[in-house]
């Protein structure tokens, strides 16, 4: 059974409907143009009253430095924190378009590994250390989870929805994260294990989904898929 397209939006093309972040970095870019401008001119001025007037009263040129040094920080500091939201969004979006590359039919869903399942992988892959984020895909037949690695899309794990056993939600004692979706399946040598992942908010994002309507269905719709395949 293959996912209808209009299941892959959730994560996937829901985030076109943003601003572009070309266009919301070129107005950041404006607007700390306009402050370096107006630190010049305020500059400038002070330097024009105190050759012409020695004795002048400058407090108010000095508060008006204040603000716009105050709103100059505050403006890099929210650049900087985009530039970095930026930067992971592109990554995941360099993921996403290597997994459909392979396969145009997955859903994908943007994760966190819990620690559970970075032992399970450091014992399938001991070369492997997963990082912060990754991403499963889901598909007509099997789920599997992906992570870039330097420029290369990497499969880490392949469950098939014939080997799986539960999908459900667990609480995740002692992380902050807390509700993590745990799907329990077979491995080919017929033992039984257990994935487990925070599921983020969207591509780029570090926020966590707790547990609510999103993350529920997100879980139903897994569930599903299992008793279809």
């Amino acid at each position: 059974m293959l996912r209808r397209p209009d299941r892959v939006p959730r994560f996937g093309r829901a985030r076109r409907r943003e601003r572009h972040p070309t266009s919301a970095a070129r107005r950041l870019m404006v607007l700390r143009w306009v402050i370096v401008g107006v630190w010049a001119a305020l500059l400038t001025a002070r330097i024009i009253v105190v050759a012409t007037t020695p004795d002048a009263d400058l407090t108010y040129f000095g508060i008006a430095e204040v603000v716009a040094i105050t709103l100059g920080v505050v403006v890099i500091g929210v650049a900087v924190v985009r530039a970095q939201s930026i930067r992971r969004r592109r990554e995941d979006e360099a993921l996403a378009l290597a997994i459909r590359r392979i396969d145009p039919t997955v859903w994908l869903v943007p994760a966190a590994p819990t620690p559970e399942l970075r032992t399970s992988i450091e014992t399938i892959r001991p070369e492997v250390s997963l990082g912060h984020r990754v991403t499963w895909a889901f598909g007509a037949t099997e789920a599997s989870l992906w992570e870039l690695e330097d420029r290369r899309a990497t499969r880490l794990l392949v469950i098939r929805w014939s080997r799986m056993v539960h999908v459900g939600l667990e609480d995740v004692q002692g992380d902050g994260r807390s509700w993590a979706i745990a799907m329990h399946y077979v491995r080919p040598d017929d033992t039984t294990a257990v994935a487990t992942f925070f599921v983020r908010a969207a591509p780029g994002s570090r926020r966590m989904l707790g547990r609510g309507p999103r993350l529920e269905r997100l879980v139903a719709d897994l569930a599903r898929e299992r008793i279809v395949a």
